[in-house]
């Protein structure tokens, strides 16, 4: 029997930065030196952003030992991203860019003729794993995929049954990758570590010496190895030697083993094993030429749990705010690329996206954006992402501000949502407004500018027409939140072109009568009858004393009358301190309520009924006065936004919010929740699809992560609600036709995971406030594929830029040039210019077709040389692996892959579902590099 020893090195993030820098390099340092010494030895190395730093520092013969190292596969790099990301609160594309940037960097400092690139997707602690990045990893050219975290009844089952190694295949998206569960997470044994961290005797030879052990050290690790492999089917099994910042001395830890592995194999026969330094993906290809078919998987690995009573679902919650912010700087990110890659000259710019794009890579750590970090990290987290939002805001005014010809200075309002913006604060001046949208289709958007008075005419700067502005007062909600919040909101509505701008004006007139536009108000509404709100597209029923919506209507042909109860109230969960059952009590990763069902927050009051010409606002506050929401119809729109602001939450206890919409449909205890924004996935109460589940949590076990939307079907009705979240929440359906949301959770007790403090946020001196957005579709299922292009609508949010002392020369202007109008469900994930050759603009391009085939997807052709104008002269594309490390022929059987292609060779056809990922190249000179 075969063992691959494994030894590898894994950051926690629950420590600061600098701690995890200065640890690290001792590790890179001291390994190496041994690796070099010896050439037997091996070791694994995963997360690119400490290591880049480490070699930054390094000089020229030591970066050429290193690399050496790794094209004679004593050094293998797997996984390869910038860093280890979590699965349950990452977004698909935040995934794909982190882990380009950081396999990109491998190939750019070790890539050539005999470079091998990561095959093995390593995910050994991250709490829990989804589908979609089984298949994105599968994608990028991953072979296979390790993890360490999975339910424990899921384990033991799979553990007695040989079933830790599976086939994990992904239907929507035909993917298929080989997957192994560690057997003792990523740490070597109990006993064995020799790290200078560690406390464990070293092994000693000498029969002189009273601390000779080496015989029953040896079999103390053949006994754990025995019973190691009787749980595995092949005859390999992986003995991972590491675990948190462990080779700091590598020479000890080497010497140990070294002397271990010696005895062992001295007596390979009576042993009944041969120790070997090994890799993972050397590990899989024993596995793989050793072992029979192999049991296949098409569902996730969510909720974990690592006992009766603690499910880690508190974390798909925990740090709503940050969790807001990483998506919001993603959507910054994107046009941040897009304006870079529209620019003339770089250096015109003044800044660059890298800062954001290394925050960005580094957020989405399993301790980064899981929430589950201490305070003092998470608000580095901020920082830096802070700091590279600066950077690319200077990218995205000053790149729009040259394709507009706008004479003056641009800015960006960050705090749109708290009704504050600096630029429009002198209410003496005229607003000049620069509306970019990041899709490939048009749209129409709703724009809200904060305003000190209502004194503006309103233009539209593309066609030259009067533009309707509606003027509304901020709510005392928003004024708390944010002292400095402007008195209103001018509300417009924006045709924008595809991955383009359009520009409007607010006319400044205080000296003219005609000047003053009156302000919404509230209308008084009677206690009698239902409040009742009409759009295009639905009917909407409130509660006239509270606000709370009662009913909708769909008025679309087809849905002409069909109507379902459609209510919402906020409630809490009390967090469980631990009890006699078990100590174990909620924290950031955990989420334990004290009793199985939650505590009502009273009935809300309806405070304003707003009607306008193109939406209707309901304002509700809720009791003690720390909740209070804002439900708005839009006349146009297809979604009903719920607005919710939550905090501070009351420290008397441990308190977890939730939202819950209760709906007349059938939904048979399913529900569905997307797959970090990619497949949806079903959901059945007290349910798990591949094994039978013991349920002791019946609240937190019903937990899943939802990335953008979740979904009610009633399907003898035909009707169905899609609810889409601007961020990552936790969510359940425990009740028929119910779905609810944890939105925020104060909590005072920590709940023994690593983080070592309660998940106590807060702001300004007081708890934590945060608000969000929740988008109700409700449509028949025959249309249900729609809540696909609203996603795309609420992910890519516009990005609006202000200027008040200057004029426009070029009030629209759109990157797409295609011959034909896009498909609403075509997604541009990435447009990015890359280092190319002199004289030559290279643009890396991923192409997405959203809508998969099981909601009526159909393949999408499109034309790359003519997609994005004409930058120079067109030379060809490339087409690579998602991650943009390889070539497509190292992840796919590129004949089959290309079978549905034109013969021209430049138009490419996206199948339901697909992502494809391209170089485009253009031969351009100094004049002429520029859309």
């Amino acid at each position: 029997m075969y063992i691959s020893g494994t030894i590898h090195y894994r950051h926690s993030d629950r420590t600061t930065s600098v701690q995890c820098t200065f640890q690290v390099q001792y590790i890179i340092d001291t390994v190496i030196e041994q690796l070099v010494k010896d050439p037997k030895k091996k070791f694994i190395y995963v997360e690119v952003a400490f290591f880049k730093r480490w070699w930054e520092e390094q000089d020229k013969e030591t970066r050429q030992q290193v690399k050496n190292l790794v094209t004679g596969g004593q050094l293998e790099f797997i996984n390869g991203g910038y860093c280890m990301n979590d699965e349950a609160s990452v977004h698909y594309t935040a995934t794909i860019d982190q882990m380009s940037e950081g396999l990109v960097w491998l190939k750019e400092q070790f890539g050539g003729p005999n470079y091998n690139p990561p095959t093995i997707a390593w995910q050994i602690d991250p709490f829990g794993h989804s589908s979609a990045h089984a298949a994105l990893s599968a994608q990028m050219g991953m072979k296979g995929l390790f993890f360490a975290r999975m339910h424990y009844q899921d384990y033991d089952k799979r553990k007695k049954n040989k079933d830790l190694e599976f086939q994990w295949i992904s239907g929507e998206e035909a993917s298929s990758i080989f997957t192994s569960v560690v057997y003792y997470r990523y740490e070597g044994p109990d006993g064995f570590c020799f790290d200078t961290n560690c406390r464990d005797p070293p092994i000693v030879t000498n029969r002189a010496s009273p601390e000779f052990n080496v015989v029953d050290r040896s079999e103390l690790l053949l006994a754990y190895m025995r019973q190691q492999a009787s749980h595995y089917r092949s005859g390999n099994i992986m003995l991972t030697m590491g675990g948190d910042f462990c080779y700091q001395n590598a020479q000890k830890y080497f010497k140990n083993l070294d002397i271990l592995m010696e005895y062992i194999n001295a007596n390979t026969t009576a042993n009944g094993f041969k120790m070997i330094y090994s890799t993972p993906s050397q590990y899989m290809d024993a596995v793989l030429k050793s072992i029979g078919a192999l049991q296949n998987k098409t569902d996730d690995l969510f909720p974990y749990a690592d006992g009766p009573h603690s499910y880690w679902t508190g974390y798909f919650t925990s740090r709503p705010a940050l969790k807001g912010y990483v998506r919001d700087c993603n959507n910054v990110l994107q046009v941040c690329k897009h304006v870079e890659a529209a620019a003339e000259a770089e250096e015109k710019l003044g800044a660059s996206s890298e800062l954001l794009r290394l925050a960005m890579g580094v957020s989405q750590h399993h301790d980064a954006v899981s929430g589950t970090s201490k305070q003092h990290v998470a608000n580095d987290y901020a920082r830096r992402l802070a700091a590279g939002q600066t950077e690319c805001e200077k990218v995205i005014t000053s790149g729009l501000k040259t394709k507009a010809m706008y004479t003056g200075k641009l800015e960006q309002c960050r705090l749109l949502n708290e009704s504050y913006c600096e630029v429009t604060q002198d209410g003496n001046r005229s607003l000049s407004i620069i509306v970019y949208n990041a899709r490939v289709t048009p749209r129409v958007e709703y724009i809200r500018i904060p305003l000190s008075h209502p004194h503006y005419h309103g233009y539209n700067l593309v066609t030259q027409q009067y533009l309707q502005v509606e003027y509304i007062r901020v709510s005392a909600a928003t004024q708390a939140l944010n002292p400095n919040a402007l008195p209103l909101e001018g509300v417009f509505r924006a045709e924008l072109p595809p991955l383009g701008f359009a520009s409007f004006r607010l006319e400044v007139s205080l000296d003219s009568e005609s000047g003053s536009n009156p302000v919404l108000r509230s209308v008084p509404v009677y206690y009698g009858e239902d409040l009742v709100v009409e759009s295009k597209i639905y009917k909407v029923h409130f509660d006239p004393r509270t606000g709370a919506m009662k009913m909708i209507t769909n008025k679309l042909a087809g849905m002409s009358g069909r109507s379902d109860k459609v209510t919402q109230r906020f409630m809490e969960y009390s967090s469980s301190t631990g009890d006699k059952v078990d100590k174990q009590p909620s924290g950031a990763y955990i989420f334990r309520p004290l009793n199985d069902s939650p505590d009502d927050l009273g009935d809300p009051i309806l405070t304003d009924y707003i009607p306008g010409e193109e939406f209707t606002e309901i304002w509700q506050t809720f009791p003690d006065g720390w909740i209070s929401q804002v439900t708005r119809v839009y006349n146009d729109k297809f979604y009903i936004e719920v607005e919710w602001t939550v905090g501070p939450i009351p420290l008397d206890h441990g308190r977890e919010i939730i939202s819950r919409y209760d709906t007349s449909l059938s939904t048979n205890k399913t529900f569905y929740t997307d797959s970090n924004g990619r497949e949806l996935v079903e959901r059945v109460l007290n349910k798990q699809p591949t094994w039978d589940w013991n349920v002791t949590e019946p609240i937190a076990g019903n937990y899943y992560p939802v990335n953008t939307r979740a979904t009610l079907v009633d399907s003898k009705k035909g009707m169905q609600l899609t609810v889409l979240t601007d961020r990552s929440q936790g969510a359940a359906s425990l009740g028929e036709g119910q779905v609810e949301f944890m939105v925020h959770r104060r909590i005072l007790k920590d709940d023994y995971r690593g983080v070592s403090e309660p998940l106590n946020e807060t702001a300004n001196g007081q708890g934590l406030i945060a608000r969000g957005k929740h988008w109700l579709f409700y449509s028949d299922t025959l249309s249900y594929h729609m809540h696909r292009d609203i996603g795309l609508d609420m992910f890519y949010k516009p990005t609006v830029v202000i200027g008040n002392e200057g004029e426009l020369g070029v009030p629209s202007w759109n990157f797409f040039k295609g011959s034909t109008p896009a498909s609403e469900y075509l997604n541009v994930v990435t447009l990015q210019k890359i280092p190319s050759a002199e004289n030559t603009t290279s643009l890396l391009v991923r192409l997405e077709n959203t809508l998969p085939s099981s909601e009526g997807g159909k393949p999408i052709s499109v034309r790359l040389d003519d997609m994005f104008g004409t930058p120079g002269k067109w030379q060809g594309y490339q087409e690579l692996g998602l991650a943009a490390d390889r070539d497509i022929e190292k992840v796919v059987d590129y004949k089959s892959h290309t079978q549905y292609d034109d013969t021209d060779t430049t138009t490419i056809t996206l199948q339901p579902f697909q992502i494809r990922t391209f170089v485009l190249n253009f031969l351009t000179n100094d004049t002429e590099n520029t859309f």
